[in-house]
């Protein structure tokens, strides 16, 4: 079987055996085969279809001293918060600084904020920091910062880890890397293997204490409904499967983009099946459309919401005039530079449409592509905007492999365009964009006049409307009916 044939249903092989989930944790019963699946379908995926790695972070260098001066702050805001006002809250939501946006003066969670900012007397928010950055004021008052409670798991995990938790990782992924060779003939090498048995083991070794402490976190709180976001990926297992076993309502809201061909929210049978793997992912799935839902196998119960952040934006800018003179090329975190070559070859065909090229790094590279380019790089623009909105304003064309940001285009930019590659035909196996091969035909498509429109159905799938109703209704589903319907 080719590259350019597999789907991810393919590669999902691999996991459809009920062996894979015989290894849990003997205090928790949680299945270990989460805390590694995203980063070893990643590690596939990447030799299939990247030139480089595809987990984690951006590598921005952050100081020490700068992180150690932020872990103090928490600790010492956390504690302040907890001593000085009462954390119960009804609504509990995992959120990430990375979407932190300063907006008049505050910093505000473009995710999560909007749900908390409904009822914030009944909402707690609970953060994970964004490159060690101190972001305050905060327009939600009531959060809280997850780095202690990882830090002290994290430590737990190594300074604890005994030989059964390496023997019980070895054997896993031995099983998950001979299952890869006889489905696919790959192999993930020695090196892989040496990594994953490794991080594997260490996060053996903290389940146990990661559930407790996190179910010390939830008894605190006493939360009805428990938020997340990419609770589907693994780390939170733990934490969910606490809130389960407390009876607290458990649910994801979506991030960014999903699809047929998104490696967290697809299963094999086998998996998707399990009661025990359920019990490590949310019960509902709160998706922007009944596009989005459709895309994933996951085991949920889907319910759409709608985007609060997209909805808001759209809102402020109705009235803009702006000129829509701009060619955006949207990257997906990870290749840049390709993205960056692609932009300079369509800008010396664009030079005489008058028809500016922005190119916009996704939020997990700005630090990195700031630093390096500046704010242009021959005719090339970098998009500067924290927010990508006031940037979708003034394309006349969207262009990208798979980023979510080509269907927050919709309604916005006059054409989207995807890259038709390998890639993405993996990641969207269906979709409702019109493709182009090669920066020529993507240069022809932007001049035709019809090219890159979509219909009124094929937007309104996508984008749910009145997220805010929708969410009022969910919360009652949840048996939180009133919450928040004074805001």
């Amino acid at each position: 079987m080719s590259q350019n044939s597999l789907n991810l249903f393919d590669l999902l092989e691999i996991e459809n055996d009920s062996a894979l989930l015989d290894f849990s944790c003997p205090v928790t019963d949680i299945p270990l085969w989460p805390q590694i699946r995203v980063p070893f379908f990643r590690m596939l995926i990447a030799d299939l279809y990247y030139d480089k790695n595809i987990s984690g972070r951006s590598s921005a260098h952050v100081s020490v001293i700068r992180a150690t001066m932020t872990m103090a702050k928490s600790i010492a805001h956390n504690f302040s918060q907890v001593a000085f006002r009462d954390a119960k809250s009804d609504i509990c939501l995992m959120t990430d600084g990375v979407v932190n946006q300063l907006v008049d003066g505050g910093w505000f969670n473009r995710l999560g904020d909007y749900f908390a900012m409904v009822a914030p007397e009944q909402s707690l928010a609970i953060e994970d920091h964004s490159e060690w950055k101190w972001q305050f004021p905060r327009h939600h008052q009531r959060v809280l910062f997850h780095a202690p409670l990882q830090a002290i798991n994290s430590v737990r995990g190594k300074l604890f880890r005994r030989q059964t938790h390496l023997c019980v990782a070895r054997q896993l992924v031995l099983l998950v890397r001979a299952r890869a060779i006889k489905e696919l003939n790959w192999d993930m090498g020695d090196e892989r293997e040496a990594y994953l048995i490794q991080m594997l083991s260490r996060k053996a070794t903290a389940i146990p204490y990661q559930y407790h402490s996190y179910r010390k976190v939830l008894e605190m709180v006493d939360p009805r409904l428990l938020m997340v976001g990419a609770g589907c990926y693994g780390p939170l297992s733990a934490l969910i499967a606490a809130a389960k076993d407390m009876g607290i309502t458990t649910a994801e809201y979506q991030h960014g983009a999903v699809s047929a061909g998104h490696d967290a929210y697809n299963f094999a049978p086998t998996i998707s099946s399990s009661d025990l793997y359920k019990k490590t992912l949310p019960e509902y799935f709160l998706g922007y459309g009944t596009w989005w839902n459709s895309q994933i196998n996951a085991p949920l119960t889907k319910v759409s919401i709608g985007n609060p952040h997209r909805d808001k934006k759209l809102s402020l800018l109705s009235n803009s005039h702006e000129s829509q003179d701009v060619i955006l090329i949207l990257s997906d975190g990870i290749e840049f530079d390709k993205y960056m070559e692609f932009a300079l070859q369509l800008s010396l065909l664009s030079a005489k449409t008058g028809l500016r090229v922005v190119i916009r790094p996704h939020p997990l590279e700005r630090t990195v592509v700031y630093s390096k380019y500046g704010k242009k790089h021959a005719l090339v623009e970098i998009d500067q905007n924290a927010d990508i909105y006031p940037s979708l304003r003034q394309a006349y064309a969207v262009v990208s492999e798979v980023s979510t940001g080509l269907f927050e285009a919709v309604g916005l930019a006059k054409k989207i365009f995807i890259w038709d590659t390998p890639k993405a035909r993996f990641t969207f196996p269906t979709l409702p964009l019109q493709t182009f091969e090669s920066v020529e035909e993507l240069h022809s498509l932007i001049k035709d006049e019809v090219s890159g429109q979509m219909s009124d159905s094929q937007i309104g799938s996508i984008w749910e409307a009145d997220w805010k109703q929708n969410y009022f209704k969910f919360l009652e589903v949840c048996g939180l009916r009133g919450v928040g319907k004074h805001v």
